[in-house]
Formats: C-alpha cells, sequence, structure tokens
C-alpha cells in the first residue's frame, strides 16, 4: 500500500507538475486477479487524480458498465478465464476503441510484441517505475478521454 512517504509525496508532487492538467478527472479500469496488485494500482492512480474502479477478472469487467466509461484501461495479460490479450480482442470486437495498457510479470520482447500486435497502446513489465507506469496511463487516458473519441453504438 502507498503511503505518504516521502518518496510517494515526491511522486506526487512530480507528476502533478509533470502532466498538465485533464479537463475531467479520467476513469480508469484496472484488471487484475491478484488483489495486492490492483490494490496497489488502485491506490498509485487515486493518489495521481484518477478515478478508478477495479476487477478481478475480465469476464466480470465484460459484464460491467465500465467498458463504455473507461478512458483507460489497464489489464494484466495473463489471468484465469479470459487473458488480457483476449479481453482486447473481445474490446475490439464490440467497437470499443477505448487504449488498453497490458501488463505482464513474465514479460520478453515477444511479450510485448504480442501486445503491441492486438492493438495495445502499451505494454508494462511488472513489476515497474511507478512515474513511468503513470506516464503510460496519463498518455493513454488523454487519446482514449471520451470527449476525445467516438464510442460505436452500445449493445
Amino acid at each position: 500500500m502507498l503511503d505518504n512517504t516521502p518518496a510517494v509525496t515526491a511522486l506526487r508532487e512530480h507528476t502533478q507538475k509533470r502532466h498538465a492538467p485533464l479537463e475531467t478527472i479520467p476513469a480508469i479500469s484496472v484488471i487484475d486477479d491478484d488483489p495486492s496488485v490492483r490494490s496497489a494500482i488502485d491506490d498509485l492512480l487515486k493518489s495521481s487524480g484518477y478515478s478508478t474502479k477495479v476487477f478481478g477478472t475480465a469476464d466480470v469487467f465484460l459484464s460491467s458498465s465500465s467498458i463504455w466509461d473507461s478512458d483507460c484501461i489497464v489489464s494484466d495479460m495473463e489471468m484465469p478465464g479470459t487473458s488480457g490479450v483476449e479481453l482486447l480482442r473481445l474490446l475490439r470486437l464490440r467497437g470499443i476503441d477505448t487504449p488498453v495498457v497490458l501488463m505482464s510479470a513474465r514479460a520478453g520482447v515477444s511479450t510485448a510484441v504480442e501486445a503491441t500486435a492486438y492493438g495495445a497502446f502499451a505494454f508494462v513489465e511488472k513489476p515497474f517505475l511507478p512515474e513511468r507506469f503513470l506516464d503510460v496511463v496519463h498518455s493513454a487516458s488523454r487519446r482514449g478521454s471520451r470527449s476525445q473519441r467516438m464510442l460505436g453504438a452500445r449493445g
């Protein structure tokens, strides 16, 4: 869990200075089967000014309204049930173009290539540096801003 240690406080201040403010608070959906990873990412994003919703599986996410309401989706690649790559494929089949950031602890060049080949906005190797992760999410959420993109018909 993140707290108010000097390092976390410095990271927050750096992030606030580095990133131009967004007109609305970006909504980030976080999907990871590991509760401690979900919680840590949720804490990091909230402490950086994002609105978050967390999900333990891609299947639960796919059955929620967050598929339509997210500015960015952050998902683990390897989970029970629907994988992160399969999640990305299913979203695109539904006409949902929200930027997806895929993460994996078992990363390699082939994993990153696979993620981007399926249209991921970015691939992040776990464990990641918080600053790098926040930079990726910031870029993805700007591109995925609900006011900046058109969504397919809800169905």
